[in-house]
């Protein structure tokens, strides 16, 4: 017969991996429960000041350490510094980790649509199929802290892009927001390449936390005296600052 100390050492360890999975199990359908039930309240509505998502249909996942949403049709819509905004894809996918830091990586495929204003009024729109097309964010108490976007093989009907990289970071200080935008032309060695500082970047934290719409923070933040300085640019034949001036 075992001794009790024997039984011990014997069930410990498979009730402490029950209780673990439990635990586990029990925490993953809380965070999902608590995912859904934004993303009902977020769907054909503002998710934040001035932008409106919306989606045909999302199936959840993930289990047991990340959410996945799968859309199918996603869309955003809203107000951009200088006029309106949207963009879809006919599949978007989020992935979050369930512990850890607040980070979120993005999947977009099929045909994608965008339109925007530029800084001298004007309407842009364009039709696009990306080989593949991958984003992440990171957040904080201050809010969004860093946004990163990778286009690779951008199709479109007048142009094609081998790849495309625009890049977002908040300074550890806080002062200034960094910006970068690389373009290669597909099959050729033409590349535009744009590196920015948004200085007084402190007016911008409403907007970084999704508390007020981008026209508000771009008024607030020239009115707080805020500037944009251009270096390390390489834009042949373009105008280096209109490239970025759709953000503000």
């Amino acid at each position: 017969m075992f001794k009790y100390s024997s039984r011990f050492w014997l069930y410990a360890p498979i009730t402490v991996f029950l209780i673990i999975a439990a635990a586990t199990m029990i925490h993953w359908w809380t965070v999902t429960g608590a995912f859904e039930k934004r993303l009902a309240a977020a769907k054909g509505r503002e998710a934040i000041p001035g932008v409106t998502l919306d989606w045909s249909k999302v199936a959840i996942g993930g289990f047991p350490f990340r959410v996945d949403a799968a859309f199918v049709n996603f869309s955003i819509k809203g107000a951009g510094a200088h006029g309106p905004f949207a963009w879809s894809a006919e599949k978007f996918a989020l992935h979050t980790l369930t512990y850890g830091r607040a980070q979120d990586v993005y999947e977009a495929a099929g045909r994608q649509q965008a339109s925007w204003t530029a800084a001298d009024g004007s309407a842009h729109a364009v039709s696009f199929l990306p080989a593949s097309m991958r984003g992440s964010s990171i957040a904080d108490a201050q809010g969004l802290r860093r946004f990163d976007l990778d286009i690779v093989g951008l199709g479109a009907k007048d142009f094609a892009i081998g790849r495309f990289q625009f890049h977002m970071r908040r300074d550890p200080d806080g002062a200034d927001l960094d910006l970068m935008l690389r373009a290669d032309e597909a099959g050729a060695r033409k590349q535009v390449q744009v590196y920015a500082t948004l200085s007084q970047a402190g007016s911008l934290t409403s907007l970084l936390k999704g508390e007020i719409s981008l026209p508000q923070a771009d008024a607030n933040w020239r009115a707080q005296g805020g500037k944009a300085k251009l270096y390390q640019v390489i834009a042949p034949g373009l105008a280096a600052d209109a490239l970025l001036s759709p953000l503000y």
